[in-house]
């Protein structure tokens, strides 16, 4: 026995923990090895383990479990001593994001050959976002995503790889593969149904030869959504919650009483008209002076709970969840409500057969300001108001704006009650058949049925003869919408020696059906927003609705070839059949081929650390385009065309367009080519790619002949739209040392975005973007979509001299007006005719950015994690169509911009004089609106802490998880844009982007939150 006991003294102990790094919690199962030997253990269920026997020296052990970066530490080990080894892994993100959702089927991301990115999901539930758009913000190359105001619910708009059409220009979502309806172009239908804290996976389908499978729903690129499900084991509950505040986070700087009187009086003495005000100086101090901001913005709180409960048998997996997120928007009577409800079971009946379901319920409650163009906008009138008047009278009554005629926007605030109720029910059923290992068919049934309501109570009231509503009315839209999608696939999957076959063939049958019904009445007894319902009013004002249908038939296709791990091929074909087309185009086919050569796995590439996977990849595909309304091909009819019979005014309808049965598909067909690369042993993963994109058949409205008594343009094919740009992304993570684990990742993404032909005549142009009697944007060849177009101007007359020298260029008239005078703005004469005119107008800016870009930093120490998201845009142009009210429209208030302006030879160049009549138009749309709207954006930042898996084991009451955080969402932008906001998203259509006509805030958000497992 001393023999025995004098041997074990020679040896050494290694003991130790293994756990996740971030949250510190234990990692049953790890493996522990002694490198170069076979001395190696696992980790039991508290994560320790132990290596005994172990001679004195000096040994490298390594720590490994799956999903997880292995980590490997030197140790020395002396005679009779037990020493303590403990490993925190970091997640290992190629290996987690190993599976890649791909439509119809999943694939390995080393065996992607399209253009596939992933966003990551891990951190949802401790971010403070509102929709599952915001999540992809800044994470993903050749994305670009816009939140189209900062009101609650407002929405988004994606552009994967720029605009392609004139219309809707947003991707197909698919979640949970049912493709979901996206009705508006803002982007506030999709998925905005979805509890961020449902999604386990979102992978967007950049090229065409990854978006192919879905034909003519994806010309615009898909966003594939996974939610979570169940797994075998012990029943899981999660819980998190957080609350946090609201507010603006910066104002419009306009003048204050004092200041607006004396600057009003000076425009009416330039425009020959008496002072409007006796006494500027009466106005001083606070109370001759009223900020109409600081009454209308408050603080908003926001608040979210989510509770979920997995768990399941070998044969039967299941996770029920359920949410509720609640938005206070910084201005009041703008707000959301969402409740949400999910179940997702999985029953293996067989060893053949399983079957199971997914579904969403959402029920969304939203409350809206007027956001609408020019004086309607609650926040135009707030930039409007006298303030020199006080909100309220000495009695507490609202007060009128005898001065300006402007509305009180305390009073347009509390009169106002509009709210939208919407029901959604969102989710599939299927059963799967498995004839054989590598056969498999899957049928599924997916729906998507949406019920909203609108209600909007407007009361009596009485403030001034031009701000009052003499009797309550009420309006009602009410629409349904359902789309059923019945799926049937079958899967082979099978390999031969070095080659993998994987292939996948299917057909789609889809059903839409939309109807909207309206109507308004007025005379309700009362100002009682209870009342707004529509029998409460006896006198019928207006009644209408629409119903459309449509169906999609579709056969599809995908083989996938892999020979031994080097050489990639896919290939896609798809043929659809639309009822939105006539006869004559109403099949398409769209095929796609993509290849990929990994030449790491070539046995003449070294096996070393520095280059660990170097594959090259190429792909050509085409899309089609179906989002062009129901009937484009039909002769419609319109109603509510009243004429005059008799000297009575009559209903009547009329033909709406004429019969094209030759209108076809927007074609989409892109080829891109790009390099991935890990290197450092997979810490550091680079990936570059070019892409062209070329939109062919576009779909135009050409106007109707003067003499065919239609009311609006027939649709035709006509026009051409080129998107071409290069994507680079990158991430990095390294651990310098014990328990600290840093990740660093970033992307940029290049546009270019190009009309190159529109119709057949080269005069054919689309104008859009209202702005008072005209348009802001114009959409022609050579030109990108939606581009800003106006006059240029070429400074400010400074002298008498000046005007008549202009004067005199042209025998027919004066240069610009024969009242201009010294301080107007100068307008370019393009063509040289020594006149400004229509003719002179040109392109002054565009919307579209030279390039967008995101970076990350994450640092994790023993529990402990700090998370960055920067975000930006640059070389975009911003049109701030607010400043015709608080720069030009004097009879409102001014912006402080005003003190710069012209008062006499060399006093500005830029801000024209202050004149009440405008004689010169010096309010025209120019390129005087037109700002860079380059901005870079701290995102979030997120700053939390893991309670240690032991602490949480003394607590008892099965708590095996907690973290709790801090987090701050657009804490600050750098911007030299000095409007409310940068990020100016689209108003309701493709060609009105960028257009700022006083766009609601984005709020900075703070929040504080839990995350307790069980």
């Amino acid at each position: 026995m001393g023999g025995v006991g004098s041997a074990i003294a020679q040896t050494g102990t290694i003991t130790g923990m293994v756990t996740e790094a971030s949250s510190g919690d234990a990692l049953p199962g790890a493996n522990v090895v002694i490198v170069d030997s076979q001395r190696g253990t696992s980790t039991d269920a508290d994560g320790a383990f132990r290596i005994p026997g172990l001679e004195p020296g000096t040994y490298q052990v390594r720590a490994s479990f799956v999903g997880f970066r292995s980590r490997t530490q030197e140790v020395d080990v002396a005679a009779g001593e037990t020493l303590e080894l403990n490993f925190a892994l970091a997640p290992d993100a190629m290996a987690m994001d190993e599976m890649v959702v791909v439509g119809y089927g999943t694939q390995e991301r080393s065996d992607l050959t399209g253009s596939i990115s992933s966003v990551p999901t891990e951190d949802l539930a401790e971010t403070p976002i509102e929709s599952a758009q915001e999540a992809i913000q800044g994470r993903v190359s050749g994305v670009t995503v816009t939140q189209n105001t900062g009101s609650p619910g407002s929405g988004f708009s994606i552009r994967i790889r720029g605009t392609g059409t004139t219309g809707n220009s947003n991707p197909l979502y698919v979640v949970d593969g049912v493709p979901v309806s996206d009705p508006t172009e803002t982007g506030a239908g999709g998925i905005s149904f979805l509890n961020p804290n449902d999604i386990e996976s979102i992978d967007i389908l950049k090229g065409a030869s990854a978006a192919a499978i879905y034909g003519a729903q994806a010309a615009n690129g898909a966003v594939i959504i996974t939610t979570k499900s169940g797994s075998a084991g012990e029943r899981s509950v999660s819980f998190s919650a957080y609350t946090g505040i609201q507010q603006t986070p910066r104002t419009i700087d306009m003048l204050e009483g004092p200041e607006y009187a004396a600057l009003r009086n000076e425009a009416n003495i330039n425009a020959g008209q008496a002072p409007t005000f006796t006494s500027p100086s009466a106005y001083l101090g606070p109370e001759g002076s009223t900020d109409y901001q600081d009454l209308v913005f408050e603080r908003g709180i926001t608040q979210n709970y989510s509770l979920a409960v997995s768990g399941g048998t070998e044969d039967l997996t299941y996770r029920i969840s359920g949410g509720y997120f609640e938005e206070g928007g910084i201005i009041d009577k703008s707000s959301l409500e969402r409740l949400n409800a999910r179940v997702n079971t999985e029953f293996e009946v067989n060893d053949l057969l399983t079957v199971g379901e997914n579904l969403t319920f959402e029920r969304r409650t939203r409350s809206t300001i007027s956001e609408s163009d020019n004086v309607r906008n609650l926040l135009i009138q707030t930039l409007q108001v006298d303030p020199t008047v006080p909100a309220r009278d000495s009695a507490g009554n609202f007060t009128a704006q005898p001065r300006t005629n402007a509305n009180n926007p305390l009073a347009a605030l509390d009169f106002r009650n509009n709210e939208y109720n919407e029901n959604r029910l969102v989710g599939n059923v299927f059963a799967e058949l498995s004839f054989l290992p590598s056969l498999r068919v899957r049928s599924q049934l997916g729906f998507d049925l949406r019920n909203g309501n609108t209600y909007a109570f407007t009361p009596e009231y009485d403030i001034s003869p031009s701000f009052r509503n003499v009797s309550p009315s009420t309006t009602q839209y009410s629409d349904f919408q359902s789309s059923l999608i019945w799926d049937n696939t079958l899967t082979f999957d099978k390999a031969f020696g070095s080659h993998d076959v994987e292939a996948v063939g299917g057909t789609t049958i889809e059903t839409n059906y939309y109807r909207f019904i309206n109507a308004t009445t007025q005379g309700q007894p009362g100002n009682d927003p209870s009342l707004r319902y529509l029998g409460a009013g006896p006198e019928v004002v207006n009644i209408g609705g629409s119903l459309a249908e449509s169906n999609l038939l579709s056969f599809f296709g995908r083989l996938n070839y892999n020979f031994s791990d080097r050489y990639l091929l896919t290939a896609v074909a798809r043929y659809d059949g639309s009822s939105r087309f006539g006869a004559n185009n109403r099949f398409a086919f769209f095929p796609s081929v993509s290849a990929a050569w990994r030449i790491s796995e070539e046995p003449f590439f070294p096996d070393n650390e520095l280059v660990t996977n170097l594959k090259l990849r190429a792909g050509w595909g085409q899309n089609g385009n179906q989002r062009i309304g129901d009937y484009p091909f039909a002769a419609t009819i319109a109603g509510n065309q009243d004429y005059v019979l008799n000297g009575q005014l009559a209903p009547g309808s009329a033909p709406l367009q004429s019969p094209n049965p030759n209108v076809k598909w927007e074609e989409t067909t892109q080829t891109d080519i790009g390099l991935d690369a890990a290197l450092f042993g997979d810490r550091l993963n680079l990936s570059a790619g070019f892409y062209n994109k070329v939109t062919s058949d576009l779909l135009v409205s050409l106007p109707p002949i003067p003499t065919s008594g239609l009311v609006s343009a027939s649709p035709e094919n006509a026009g051409e739209i080129r998107n071409r740009g290069w994507e680079f992304s990158a991430d990095y993570s390294l651990t310098p040392a014990e328990d600290l684990t840093v990740r660093v990742g970033g992307n940029l993404t290049t546009l270019s975005n190009e009309v190159v032909s529109l119709a057949q005549s080269t005069d054919f142009v689309i104008n859009s973007g209202n702005y008072r009697n005209g348009s802001i944007t114009r959409t022609e060849p050579g030109h990108p979509v939606g581009a800003f177009y106006g006059y240029k101007t070429d400074g400010l007359f400074q002298t008498p001299e000046e005007v008549a020298n202009a004067n005199e260029l042209s025998d027919e008239g004066p240069y610009q007006s024969a009242d201009t005078a010294p301080g107007d703005i100068r307008f370019k004469d393009l063509n040289g005719d020594g006149q400004i005119t229509q003719a002179d107008q040109t392109f002054i800016g565009n919307p579209t950015p030279d390039f967008t870009y995101g970076f990350n930093l994450d640092v994790e120490y023993k529990g402990v994690s700090l998370s960055t998201l920067f975000q930006g845009v640059q070389g975009n142009d911003l049109f701030a169509a607010y400043k015709f009210y608080t720069v030009f429209n004097t009879a409102f208030n001014m912006s402080e911009a005003v003190k710069n302006r012209w008062t006499g030879p060399g006093t500005s160049t830029r801000m024209p004089r202050l004149t009440s009549s405008d004689p010169n138009q010096n309010s025209r749309i120019s390129d005087f609106y037109v700002e860079d709207g380059s901005y870079l954006r701290l995102k979030n930042v997120r700053l939390g802490y893991s309670v240690p898996s032991r602490l949480l084991s003394s607590l008892g009451a099965g708590l095996d998880r907690a973290r709790l955080y801090v987090s701050a969402k657009n804490l600050f932008t750098l911007t030299g844009y000095d409007g409310y906001t940068p990020e100016i998203g689209v108003n309701n259509s493709t060609l009105d982007r960028g257009i700022d006509r006083a766009t609601y805030p984005q709020p900075r958000v703070y929040t504080v939150g839990i995350n307790l497992g069980f």
